[in-house]
């Protein structure tokens, strides 16, 4: 994407300030949890279990005010839980997706530079994305769970490892293809006949021009790692202390996916709006991304 930005055509993009709107009201919530959450979101209380919405009324064990969106099997709020979950999601994003466009891009110049020389980079990707996506991503999750799951990180490492392991694939093909392209053009020679090295060709000249493949992807990617998570939180391979798996102590949404499977019927909120959340955070990504791959098409 050469030339500047067309900032005048952003600000009056109404998906960008959707988009826009969606992020910063998120990550208000992240930093301001502790402060707005009206309950302890790791708090049980046996008095109050399995409460329904505070405006449920008509049942025979109404709603309190203290648990706007009721509570779960071991009475804890519903709401707070939410709450802190965005951090989660927020976190994984901005650890996994820098992480895996990492990878994908030093995979991808070195196998696009030297790619008449060495190929056991492309037959790497090549084998990891010919295997099953999520199949592949619970294994990595297993593995590393059973034996590097330190206490501190209550999962989310092993989340990030294997989120990063199955998505750099796809941007290391990306930048492959660009570079393949962008070294046999004459400012490449050029800079390679005045005796250039390799890490300055590399530097200098390929990946600033690559760095738009790697913008887009980074925005594309972002709600597959939140749709991942919360898919891995529904079948109960999600974020956890334990390594077995047995319950959740850092508060995801695909945590909360877990526990309100069995109050679908109870309580639907439980699993209404954690994905009513990924809803917006996905549809603000997507269309971010939408709007930068027309500008990369007519760059």
């Amino acid at each position: 994407m050469s030339g500047r930005f067309p900032w005048k055509r952003a600000l009056r993009s109404r998906a960008v300030w959707f988009s826009l709107l969606v992020m910063v009201s998120l990550g208000l919530v992240a930093a301001l949890a502790p402060w707005i959450a009206p309950q302890d979101p790791l708090k049980m209380g046996i008095t109050h279990f399995n409460l329904p919405p505070a405006w449920v009324q008509n049942v025979s064990r109404p709603g309190l005010a203290e648990f706007p969106l009721g509570t779960d099997r071991f009475g804890r709020d519903v709401f707070s839980r939410l709450l802190y979950g965005t951090r989660t999601a927020l976190l994984l994003v901005l650890t996994a997706v820098p992480l895996a466009a990492l990878i994908g891009t030093l995979v991808g110049l070195v196998a696009g530079y030297t790619s008449d020389r060495l190929n056991l980079f492309m037959f790497l990707t090549d084998l990891i994305q010919s295997l099953p996506g999520i199949m592949f991503l619970v294994m990595i999750v297993l593995i590393f769970r059973g034996w590097f799951s330190p206490t501190w990180s209550n999962g989310l490492l092993t989340l990030v490892i294997g989120f990063a392991a199955v998505s750099w694939v796809s941007l290391a093909r990306l930048i492959r293809v660009n570079v393949l392209q962008i070294k046999s053009q004459l400012f490449v020679e050029a800079a390679t006949s005045l005796g250039a090295s390799r890490w300055q060709i590399i530097t200098k000249h390929l990946l600033p021009n690559v760095g738009h493949v790697i913008v887009v992807w980074i925005v594309n990617n972002i709600p597959a790692v939140i749709l991942l998570e919360a898919v891995l939180g529904y079948i109960g391979v999600g974020v956890t202390n334990a390594v077995d798996g047995s319950e959740f102590t850092v508060l995801s949404w695909g945590g909360m996916f877990f526990s309100g499977r069995s109050a679908l019927g109870r309580n639907p909120l439980m699993l209404l709006i954690p994905s009513v959340c990924i809803l917006l955070i996905s549809m603000s990504f997507f269309l971010l991304g939408d709007f930068l791959n027309e500008i990369t098409r007519q760059e």
